[in-house]
């Protein structure tokens, strides 16, 4: 008897599948070149925690037919993520009719984008389909409703495309200022199935859906240790070290579209800071964070391991100076590295559109000595007072609180 006529079998051994990806991960982090310093081994098996808990909820969880938004936020640093964004995403079926609404609050921008296809090991599956932020139509209370389907219908104010090889939709809600205020909310329901009764689970379908847990899990683990390199430029090419590279479009990798991006990696021992250099662009949301080596955020709800340049301190000479170190320079523009001595930088700017990015503003660093810091930076940057950083945390820790739970 195959496994397919006895749906016990089959449950059984999708679960041993899952349980086998699991190992398989587990297998791949150690045997990874990054392994071999000790700083990344928590956080090795710190992603892969993150991503089967993503793996399970979207892909064994919820329902393409009743969806429910996924988030992605603080709880969960993996992925590449940006502690300036929260993500919300859910499968989709392709071809079919979904309406997302919701309301804007404090958010800088909301972005949706529809990917097709099957994710593979270096880009998350085919971009279909985008609506930024700037052709978005609210209500005059910041409410607003769009339509996902195959073709615009009369009356769509807001609509975007999903193809019949639709499979995810993901949403962006980017804070740029981390005031304490209401974050802005997002709901989905595929249209016709509002009042409808969700099915019971089956044995079957339990076990196709812990397959696709399993294959899901896999391939992004493998994904985000080389994500950088397959940005910036082969996947065999090695991230630079302590030097910014030019600016790139990575909406061909799976990105938002109008977005430019920049990563180095960032190699300090315990005396040496670097002195990160950044000018205005004219994007409307601009950030800079650091991550581990697996792609995940440094701790950032407590920790001031990312800034916006609403957060940051800017310079009379129009530029903005920031410490990339392991100690509190006594200066507002700090990325803490949370003692590591080996991590990524990132470089964020939406907005951008069609426009190539200006190469003169192409961010700089310099790596010091912590006693030449203060030689370094513009004798016009003021002092940062330990009350300083401990309210800038607290403030950090608040905003966090109401976006992660809202």
């Amino acid at each position: 008897m195959t496994t397919s006529e006895n749906p016990t079998a089959d449950l059984n051994e999708a679960w041993n599948v899952f349980c086998a990806s699991l190992a398989k991960a587990g297998d791949y982090v150690r045997a990874h070149e990054y392994w071999s310093d000790p700083q990344n081994r928590a956080s090795g098996f710190a992603m892969i925690t993150a991503v089967a808990i993503k793996s399970l909820e979207t892909q064994v969880i919820h329902d393409p037919d009743f969806p429910i938004f996924h988030v992605h936020d603080a709880r969960l640093l993996s992925g590449a993520d940006n502690p300036d964004q929260r993500y919300l995403s859910c499968r989709i079926r392709g071809g079919e009719t979904y309406r997302i609404w919701g309301r804007i609050r404090s958010e800088r921008r909301l972005d949706i984008q529809i990917y097709a296809g099957k994710p593979t090991a270096s880009a998350p599956g085919r971009s279909a389909a985008f609506l930024a932020f700037e052709t978005l139509q609210l209500e005059e209370d910041g409410s607003f409703e769009i339509i996902m389907s195959p073709k615009r219908a009369a009356g769509d104010r807001n609509w975007i495309e999903n193809p019949p090889d639709g499979s995810r939709v993901l949403v962006r809600q980017i804070y740029s200022d981390w005031k304490v205020a209401t974050p802005g909310e997002v709901h989905i329901d595929r249209v016709g199935f509002e009042g409808a009764l969700r099915p019971s689970m089956t044995q079957t379908s339990l076990a196709e859906r812990f397959r696709a847990a399993g294959e899901d899990l896999l391939q992004d683990v493998e994904a985000w240790a080389t994500l950088h390199q397959m940005m910036i430029t082969q996947p065999d090419t090695k991230t630079p070290v302590n030097r910014i590279p030019p600016m790139v479009d990575t909406f061909a990798q799976g990105g938002a579209k109008g977005r430019y991006m920049t990563f180095t990696i960032f190699e300090l021992e315990p005396d040496e800071a670097l002195i990160f250099r950044m000018w205005p662009t004219g994007a409307t949301y601009q950030a800079v964070h650091l991550r581990d080596m697996w792609n995940a955020s440094l701790e950032y709800s407590n920790r001031q391991t990312s800034l916006t340049t609403e957060q940051a301190y800017l310079d009379p000479d129009g530029s903005y100076w920031m410490v990339v170190g392991g100690r509190d320079p006594g200066v507002q523009n700090w990325l803490d590295t949370t003692g590591l001595t080996r991590g990524r930088l990132a470089c964020r700017y939406d907005g951008i559109g069609d426009r190539p990015f200006d190469p003169d503003k192409t961010p700089t660093v310099v790596k010091v000595k912590y006693e030449q810091l203060r030689g370094a930076l513009p004798a016009t940057m003021p002092n940062f007072t330990g009350a300083q950083r401990a309210a800038a945390i607290a403030a950090r820790r608040r905003h966090l609180q109401e976006r992660c739970h809202y």
